[in-house]
């Protein structure tokens, strides 16, 4: 064959290559091969279908902080904004997202014994700021208390006897005047004693909440009480539960996620335990198919290739007619022409 038809013959099978590719037939192969690649994929042996050196480079690319940064991050933060920013303003309740298993497995979570750390509920009580309500709270139970057992300010004090005895008091308005000297008297020493007082108390008290707490938390009592709690969560609008602080405090807290993250992941500890995983994962299951390691977990691959192909089949056109694409399958189709022999 000439160079003359030999070329003719090249043009006309690299065109045929690459309309083939675009066609209808090229999608329906495109399909095919998806069908038949993934179940070759699932039938050979860990150790063909992964290089575990260049599997680790790959996953801390994935995970290093300039791909997160610049990739992850932005869709993540994107998608919880808008996903957040819907779910404030639905008003169905929280309990229509929940179906009845998942309800009954959240109940079963929350018979559990011990669900609630002793460390974080001493470590949350021992806070000043709770001493501080404490304090206040039992100070406004003791004054209200003592007003009413308070011979000179109750009900059935004295002051209200005097009252009450009518035309016998008179006569004893100096005592009267005695009495309500004395009154002040006892408050202006009773109210430093019983601030005194609950500067220890107070702390003293907590410590009994948190003991008591700790001792009963597993009891029947309790368990319902967090079973009702469940209860009235799923009870309320979502709108209602879903950052209460509004967008700036989703923002917030997506960010503080976001850094923390990073800070993980910088950790030469947390690199290590990764490869370490990775290395482990590989050596326990080389010698086993793709499809009985996922299965060890109890996973399985099942794919809607129909589906699959219909979302790739745009972008395998917006590939095939890049240039350097067009040109490597000119190359590849049009090689052969130009080997020799």
């Amino acid at each position: 064959m000439t160079d003359g038809p030999k070329a003719e013959l090249k043009a006309r099978h690299v065109a045929w290559a690459k309309a083939r590719l675009r066609s209808a037939e090229g999608k329906r192969r495109l399909r095919e091969n998806l069908e038949v690649g993934t179940r070759a994929l699932l039938t050979a042996p860990v150790g063909k279908v992964v290089d575990e050196a260049a599997l680790v480079r790959l996953v801390e690319s994935f995970t290093a902080e300039p791909f997160v940064a610049s990739t992850i991050r932005p869709i993540a933060r994107t998608a919880v904004l808008l996903r957040m920013a819907r779910m404030r303003e639905a008003p169905e309740k929280l309990g229509t997202y929940v179906s009845p298993e998942a309800r009954e497995a959240w109940e079963r979570l929350l018979e559990r014994p011990g669900l609630v750390p002793e460390k974080l509920v001493r470590e949350l009580l021992a806070q000043r700021a709770f001493e501080e309500i404490a304090r206040d709270v039992l100070d406004d139970a003791l004054d209200e208390f003592s007003r009413k057992v308070n011979p000179f300010t109750a009900e059935w004090g004295l002051p209200s006897l005097l009252k009450r005895m009518g035309p016998l008091s008179i006569g004893l308005g100096a005592f009267a005047k005695g009495l309500e000297a004395v009154r002040e008297e006892f408050d202006k020493r009773l109210e430093p004693e019983r601030k005194k007082f609950l500067q220890s108390f107070a702390r003293r008290s907590l410590d009994m909440v948190a003991d008591f707490f700790i001792r009963r938390s597993d009891e029947p009592a309790f368990v319902a009480a967090r079973k009702e709690l469940l209860a009235w969560l799923l009870e309320q609008p979502v709108g209602e539960i879903v950052s209460p602080g509004g967008e700036k405090a989703t923002e917030l807290g997506i960010t503080a996620i976001g850094k923390t993250d990073k800070h993980i992941r910088s950790l030469e500890a947390t690199q290590r335990q990764r490869r370490a995983t990775l290395e482990l994962l590989f050596h326990a299951h080389k010698a086993q198919t793709v499809e009985a390691a996922l299965a060890t977990y109890g996973a399985k691959l099942e794919l809607d290739f129909d589906a699959l192909t219909e979302a790739l089949w745009p972008a395998v056109l917006v590939a095939l007619d890049a240039p350097a694409v067009d040109a490597f399958v000119e190359d590849l189709v049009g090689g052969f022409y130009d080997e020799p022999g």
